[in-house]
């Protein structure tokens, strides 16, 4: 009987942790959230792509064709960031080179 509760407890605990979702769910959605402060009110999560680099510190955001960035400050928190040619810079070239990626909502696989 021991074996088979401790069989199942290591099943359920491995299929949590397959289905557990992404670490940058509260960060894209402050990203929304600031977009949308700055009067980007387009931009939704079911209809922009996402590019989480650098651990969270930058996150591009693609709407409409133009990407647009917020970038960590300091302080911890999000803020936009107009100065796109710095941040370009800083950036990796290839997109398959992000943290997390994500295309309307759903997380684009490497």
């Amino acid at each position: 009987m021991k074996k088979i509760i401790l069989g199942f407890t290591l099943v359920s605990m491995l299929f949590l942790v397959a289905c557990g979702g992404n670490s940058y769910q509260s960060e894209i959605d402050e990203a929304v959230k600031i977009m949308n402060d700055e009067g980007h009110t387009s931009i939704k999560k079911d209809n922009s792509s996402f590019y989480v680099y650098n651990d969270g510190a930058i996150i591009a955001v693609e709407n409409d064709d133009i990407t647009r960035y917020v970038e960590k400050q300091a302080d911890g928190k999000y803020a936009y960031e107009p100065h796109t040619d710095r941040v370009k810079k800083s950036l990796p070239k290839n997109k398959s080179d992000t943290d997390y990626a994500e295309k309307n909502g759903k997380e684009i696989k490497k």
